[in-house]
């Protein structure tokens, strides 16, 4: 059954939503179905990362991250820089801010090389994803 890419990034909105009002499980859940709809695509994959940052697991984010690899080729940009994130908050802070630095400075996917630039700004302690409060 093929699932239209608009409700595959629907579900992507949904996903993040719930991770960031704290809804982990359900968050996971989003971006497992996100991933069977899209196996080859990194985005949902990217964002199981995100939620293990959320929940405080940088070094599971790394892992996650790092397994995006493929035999021979690098990571995407888009993967790397959350990879340089994870990384910092992994306490591996040089590692990550040379990721976060080449990245900005030399990346060609904009929207990557933006937010690598912005994360290389920001102090270790600031780049922790930010949960909203639940009621």
């Amino acid at each position: 059954m093929e699932i239209a890419g608009e409700n595959v990034r629907l579900l992507m909105r949904l996903g993040y939503w719930a991770l960031w009002r704290g809804l982990y499980a359900e968050a996971s859940a989003i971006f497992a179905g996100a991933h069977a709809a899209r196996p080859a695509s990194e985005v949902p994959i990217i964002a199981h990362a995100v939620l293990a940052m959320a929940m405080n697991e940088p070094k599971a984010a790394v892992t996650v991250l790092r397994g995006l690899a493929r035999e021979g080729q690098p990571l995407s940009e888009m993967a790397e820089t959350h990879l340089g994130c994870a990384l910092c908050l992994a306490g591996e802070e040089d590692a990550g801010r040379q990721i976060l630095q080449r990245i900005s400075a030399q990346g060609r996917e904009e929207t990557a090389r933006r937010m690598a630039s912005t994360l290389a700004g920001m102090p270790t302690s600031q780049l922790a994803p930010g949960l909203a409060k639940v009621l």
